[in-house]
């Protein structure tokens, strides 16, 4: 019993331990993501201004957006913003729902009994399961056995 007190009681020592690193974290990305931000983008303009091959600045702009952009959703998602889910996500969970509701009308197709009936020969599907029934003879039928 005193195992089981002695488990439980790290597990809550460990996830304490374990959130007050994020929160640490969390602080130190707040402090710093917006000067850095600010850095880059003076950067990027002393660049324009100092290097006079574009692909060069091109290079260099790109780099600086994709970093800005990554600080600023880091911290949108520290404050708590509304979280959209991706577009081929939701197109996933349509095609889902419509997947359920035409396996639904295949089910309800399925379970209807159909007969069918050639020569000597039927074919009888009854709840999706297929029974045959056949005359004595299932390669020749009324037809004479050939010769070999």
């Amino acid at each position: 019993m005193s195992n089981n007190i002695d488990i439980d009681q790290i597990k809550k020592e460990r996830n304490r331990d374990v959130r007050i690193m994020n929160e640490k974290a969390q602080a130190r990305i707040q402090n710093l993501a917006l000067p850095t931000i600010v850095l880059l983008q003076a950067l990027l303009v002393g660049s324009i201004v100092y290097i006079e091959d574009a692909a060069m600045i091109a290079i260099i702009a790109s780099s600086t957006s994709s970093i800005s952009m990554a600080l600023i959703s880091i911290l949108a998602s520290f404050a708590g913003a509304d979280k959209k889910d991706d577009p081929v996500i939701e197109f996933i969970k349509m095609l889902e729902k419509q997947n359920t509701a035409l396996l639904e009308i295949v089910n309800i197709e399925k379970s209807k009994s159909t007969e069918m009936v050639l020569d000597d020969k039927a074919i009888k599907v009854v709840d999706g399961d297929i029974k045959a029934v056949v005359s004595s003879d299932i390669l020749y039928g009324k037809d004479k056995k050939l010769k070999k």
